[in-house]
């Protein structure tokens, strides 16, 4: 696959997690301050992470005590995403030995 492709696909695969990650920050910091919930940001917020945290809460909800702990979870993964599995993809895809 040709380098220009590959940079190109990893720059969108990047940038969309750098985004997924400023909306799940963005939805914990809404939850600390108890924003108003008919805002139609704050809605559209919810509407984006809600998915991705029901099957985290569901695996967390007999231990995790008063904290939701999917948000976390959700960041993590993002994170091991973007340092663990995107470097060696682009490595494989560049250097095909």
């Amino acid at each position: 696959m040709p380098s220009a492709m590959v940079g190109m696909i990893s720059f969108f695969v990047e940038l969309f997690l750098n985004m997924a990650q400023v909306v799940v920050i963005s939805s914990i910091i809404i939850s600390w301050l108890g924003a108003d919930q008919y805002n139609p940001i704050v809605q559209l917020i919810r509407n984006i992470t809600e998915p991705m945290y029901r099957p985290f809460r569901r695996m967390t909800q007999g231990f995790s005590g008063p904290i939701d702990l999917a948000p976390m979870i959700i960041l993590l993964i993002i994170s091991g995403i973007q340092r663990g599995v995107l470097p060696y993809i682009k490595i494989m895809l560049l250097n095909p030995t």
